[in-house]
């Protein structure tokens, strides 16, 4: 399929290109993708930001747009997609000297056949005539983190503020009402850690379909996202260049979901995101240091279990009034549409994937008051759930385990390995993390006793 991205004008696409689909990202007129962040970049005091940045932003939210409105039901085996799109940028000969790095990036993250191509454009999509009234200090922030409101990026907030860091915490703004759990837990921060400076931003980004000349709107839609989270890294690079090239960014993550290893072979197409995996994140390096973006991108808990990051900051305070508001689920909104009134969301479901990798993570919290939809995954809920989906996931997580207990460290080896090409110093941490993580599921499991005699744990 052929992709043409336009950029703040109506130039149609031309040569090969002439039927593409056409996407648009216009900031002052209808557009297919929009997005709000070229109004905190005003707001920070930046009229435009370096043109690097910008193309580095262009780039991501086209592949999201892309990821997002092109269906994978469309191509032949319903999940590879071919993708041959054309991007405007105004450092033309920068891109083009990473532009087979850039595909075979992106080949890993989204699992498609990627084909982008750059071409010049003198337009700037952040170029604004008039300043902001409105204006966001951050100049006594010294790091930007990712903070998505789940756990992980919690208690990544936790540990830069352990050390003595200001961070600037930066969300994507998916659904409603997630920016105000957000505010909350950074205003929580500020309480706890008065000396430090502690600023929340956050952006927000869709995409419409689109029409091509010859066959008119792409119907349809993904929800597969993998390069949502390319999104965010990116638009997180735009924060810390305006802080300054040197600014530090974190995406804080477990190393179990960075790795993400399937649940079982029926799930080898994952939605999950590969955005922190060592091979995805040492290659995205490359292209920022080849076109000369040097801030530093850093995960320290690129090897570290879920529960070894709960329990590295359980005892703070910042931890023990805030965690339970943290949202890990795969479907926080699922309270919306509860047909016995309870519906306060976002919440966290209690049997998705992350959820119960969440639970497994805070069995050394104590005292801990959490608001789940479902309390806990036993016998009784997979036998009242027998045919819906919600046992889905909880299927899936307890053939893991089994499989874990089946089988030798050889073949988690080998699981490890097929996860993206490492080295075998990274594959012996990784299968410490893996070990790990399946044991605290393992003890998760255990508290039913007829659950844990049906696993045969």
């Amino acid at each position: 399929m052929k992709i043409w991205i336009n950029k703040n004008d109506n130039e149609e696409p031309e040569g090969s290109y002439e039927n593409a689909y056409i996407f648009s990202l216009k900031r002052e007129e209808y557009s297919t993708i929009y997005t709000n962040i070229s109004d905190t970049w005003l707001r920070l005091g930046s009229m435009s930001i370096s043109p690097i940045y910008e193309d580095l932003f262009v780039i991501a939210i086209s592949i999201f747009a892309i990821d997002k409105r092109v269906p994978r039901s469309l191509f032949t085996d319903c999940w590879t997609r071919e993708i041959n799109v054309s991007i405007p940028v105004i450092e033309l000969e920068k891109w083009d000297s990473v532009k087979e790095l850039w595909n075979k990036t992106m080949n890993f993250l989204t699992g498609d056949v990627w084909n982008i191509n750059f071409r010049k454009s003198e337009l700037s999509f952040s170029q604004r005539a008039r300043q902001s009234r409105s204006k966001i200090d951050i100049s006594k922030c010294d790091v930007v983190s990712l903070f998505s409101g789940g756990l992980d990026s919690f208690c990544g907030a936790i540990e830069l503020l352990e050390q003595g860091k200001s961070p600037c915490l930066f969300g994507h703004n998916e659904y409603p009402k997630l920016r105000a759990k957000q505010e909350r837990l950074c205003e929580l921060f500020q309480t706890e850690y008065p000396s430090k400076t502690v600023k929340f931003l956050s952006f927000t980004a869709n995409s419409r379909a689109p029409i091509s000349n010859r066959n008119g709107k792409l119907t349809g839609s993904e929800n597969t996202s993998r390069g949502r989270s390319l999104l965010f890294l990116c638009s997180a690079l735009s924060i810390a260049g305006i802080m300054g090239d040197q600014t530090p960014v974190y995406i804080p993550e477990n190393g179990f979901i960075g790795l993400n290893i399937p649940l079982t072979n029926s799930r080898k197409g994952t939605c999950s995101t590969r955005t922190t995996h060592p091979y995805f994140l040492d290659n995205f390096r490359r292209i920022l240091e080849n076109v000369g973006i040097q801030n530093p991108i850093i995960n320290f808990y690129a090897y570290s279990t879920k529960r070894e990051i709960v329990n590295s900051v359980k005892e703070t305070n910042s931890f023990q009034h805030g965690f339970s508001e943290t949202i890990s689920c795969s479907h926080p909104c699922l309270p919306r549409w509860d047909k016995n009134g309870n519906n306060e969301y976002p919440k966290n479901c209690g049997y998705c994937y992350p959820c119960l990798i969440r639970k497994s993570s805070l069995i050394d919290v104590s005292h801990r008051m959490e608001p789940y939809s479902y309390e806990s995954v036993s016998m009784d809920f997979l036998n009242l759930f027998a045919e819906s989906d919600k046992v889905s996931d909880p299927t899936a997580v307890i053939s893991s385990v089994y499989r874990y207990k089946t089988v030798d460290e050889n073949e988690i080896r080998r699981l490890i390995r097929c996860t993206g090409q490492l080295s075998s110093i990274e594959i012996e941490k990784f299968l410490r993390v893996y070990k790990n993580t399946m044991e605290d599921l393992i003890e998760l499991f255990s508290i039913d006793e007829r659950l844990k005699a049906y696993i045969g744990i």
